[in-house]
C-alpha cells in the first residue's frame, strides 16, 4: 500500500505573519517612548519622594504661617495706631476744653474787675508843711455824703463769719473818715433762735459825737466785739425799721448781701430791696458796702446796688481775699 505524503500544515499566512511582526514592533517602540515616564511616577511613589513631598509642602505651610504672622503684626500695629490716634485726639480735646475753662475764668476775673475796687486803706503821708485840715463832707473808699450823722449797720449772720478782718477793715476806715462835725451810731443786727436781735452803740440808741473822747476807739471795738458773734440768719427788715425810725442822717450797711427770706418776712432780694426803700420813704440816704466771696452767689451783687440807687446812695464791693463759713 502506498504511503500517504506528510503535509505542512500553514496556519497563518506570510502576510500575516509580517502583520504580527509590525505591530509587535509598534508595541516595542512605543514601550521605549513611555518607559522614562513610567519610571518616573514610580520613582515619585517611592518613600524618599514622599517624605521630600512632605517637607516641601511644610515648607510652603510654614512660608504661609510667616505670611500670616506678617499680616497679623500688619494689624496688630494698625490697631496700635489706631489707639495712638485716639489718645492723641482726646488729648487734644481736653487741652480745648482747658483752654475753654481758662477763657472763661479770665472772662469772670474781667466781670470782677468791672465792680469798682475800693481805694487803698493807707493814706497818702500829707506834706510836713500842709495846712490844718478843713471839715469837708464824709467820704469812705469812693464813696461821700454831706450828713453829719452816720449810721453803720452790721450784718452779724453766720456768712459773715471768716470774713472779720475785711469787716473790721471796713468799719475802721469809715470810723477814720468821721470829723469833729460828724456823730455816729453803731447797729449790729441778726436773726437768731429767739428772734430777731440788735445791738447798738451808744447806749439807749442815741448817736455819739466823734470828737468826744474816746469815741473812735470805743466804736472800734465795739464793731470788733460784734464781728466775733456771727451766726444765723440777716433779720435786715426788723433792724432796718428799727433804724430808719431812730436817728441818722445816712447809713452804711455792712453786709454780705444774702439776706435770708425766712427772717426777712419771707420777702426775696427784689422784694425786701423794695420794701427798705418804701419804709425810708427818701428821708435817709442808703450806701451799702458788700464783702466776702460777693461773685460766689446770685443776686448779692444786685441786691446791695438796687438798694442804694433806690435810696439816694452809693455802692462798694470790698473783697476778702478770707474763706467765709459759707464758703
Amino acid at each position: 500500500m502506498r504511503r500517504r505524503a506528510d503535509r505542512e500544515v500553514n496556519v497563518f499566512s506570510l502576510s500575516a505573519v509580517d502583520l504580527f511582526a509590525a505591530a509587535m514592533g509598534a508595541f516595542a517602540l512605543l514601550a521605549i517612548i513611555l518607559l522614562p515616564y513610567y519610571q518616573k511616577e514610580i520613582r515619585e511613589l517611592t518613600p524618599e519622594n514622599a517624605i521630600s513631598d512632605l517637607l516641601r509642602a511644610a515648607q510652603d505651610s510654614s512660608v504661609e504661617t510667616v505670611e500670616q504672622r506678617k499680616a497679623l503684626e500688619a494689624k496688630r500695629s494698625a490697631s496700635t495706631q489706631a489707639v495712638s490716634d485716639i489718645r492723641s485726639e482726646a488729648d487734644k480735646l481736653l487741652a480745648e476744653l482747658r483752654a475753654a475753662e481758662a477763657a472763661l475764668k479770665e472772662k469772670q476775673a474781667e466781670v470782677s474787675r468791672a465792680v469798682p475796687e475800693p481805694e487803698p486803706i493807707e493814706e497818702d503821708p500829707a506834706p510836713q508843711d500842709a495846712p490844718e485840715p478843713t471839715l469837708v463832707p464824709f467820704r469812705f473808699l469812693g464813696m461821700n455824703t454831706s450828713a453829719d450823722d452816720i449810721v453803720i449797720a452790721l450784718d452779724m449772720n453766720r456768712c459773715m463769719g471768716g470774713h472779720e478782718r475785711s469787716i473790721g477793715r471796713a468799719v475802721e476806715r469809715i470810723v477814720d473818715s468821721l470829723q469833729d462835725n460828724h456823730a455816729l451810731r453803731i447797729v449790729g443786727f441778726q436773726q437768731t433762735d429767739a428772734g430777731p436781735r440788735t445791738q447798738s452803740w451808744p447806749p439807749g440808741g442815741g448817736l455819739r459825737n466823734i470828737n468826744a473822747s474816746g469815741t473812735q476807739g470805743q466804736a472800734k471795738r465795739f464793731a470788733q466785739r460784734l464781728t466775733g458773734q456771727s451766726g444765723g440768719s440777716a433779720s435786715m427788715l426788723h433792724a432796718f425799721r428799727e433804724i430808719l425810725s431812730g436817728p441818722g442822717q445816712a447809713v452804711f450797711l455792712v453786709s454780705d448781701g444774702l439776706p435770708n427770706p425766712r427772717a426777712n418776712d419771707g420777702l426775696s432780694p427784689s422784694r425786701l430791696a423794695a420794701e427798705l426803700t418804701r419804709l425810708n420813704g427818701g428821708r435817709k440816704e442808703i450806701h451799702t458796702v458788700v464783702v466776702g466771696n460777693y461773685f460766689d452767689y446770685d443776686g448779692t451783687v444786685e441786691f446791695m446796688e438796687s438798694l442804694a440807687a433806690r435810696n439816694g446812695g452809693q455802692f462798694m464791693a470790698l473783697a476778702s481775699g478770707q474763706q467765709g463759713v459759707c464758703d
